[in-house]
């Protein structure tokens, strides 16, 4: 029976544990930070509010890390996908399990507890959080290469 040796298997095992504890925190930072300004950047302004009122946060819990961006405000949605009548056909984009239905009659609102009454049939879809993320996808790959590279490499002390 032949046998085998393998030399530096300690030195092989400790790069694989290190390997194994590759943190790439920073890198989804910089993708959501980018994804963040885009958005920002590309929310129709009015007085400002929308664009505001968006944020980002990256969590790790474990060994999954979560980039979000997010806005908290209650008619983000409806900027975003548009509504009613005029809202209907003008959203390009195609989402992934969301069937997105528009009212197709006009109605009438107070914004200010009946004093005055507006009539609308909706508005059109103005993206600005969907863009921000397809428009960086690319450049999201290139980043997470980037991380991972950089991190194998000072994981294993440069080597290949």
């Amino acid at each position: 029976m032949a046998s085998v040796t393998i030399k530096n298997m300690e030195r092989l095992l400790s790069r694989l544990q290190n390997i194994s504890e590759m943190d790439l925190t920073q890198t989804m930072n910089k993708a959501t930070a980018l994804v963040h300004g885009q958005a920002k950047a590309l929310a129709p302004v009015d007085k400002g509010s929308l664009g505001a009122s968006i944020h980002m946060k990256v969590n790790k819990v474990g060994m999954i890390i979560q980039g979000k961006v997010y806005t908290n405000l209650q008619y983000a949605p409806y900027v975003e996908f548009g509504t009613g009548i005029k809202g209907n056909g003008t959203y390009k984009h195609k989402l992934k399990d969301i069937n997105l239905t528009y009212r197709d009659t006009p109605w009438v609102y107070t914004p200010d507890g009946g004093e005055t009454f507006y009539r609308t049939e909706g508005q059109v879809a103005q993206p600005y959080m969907y863009p921000a993320l397809s428009r960086n996808k690319k450049t999201i790959r290139n980043m997470f290469k980037v991380g991972i590279k950089d991190d194998l490499k000072s994981k294993c002390k440069g080597g290949k």
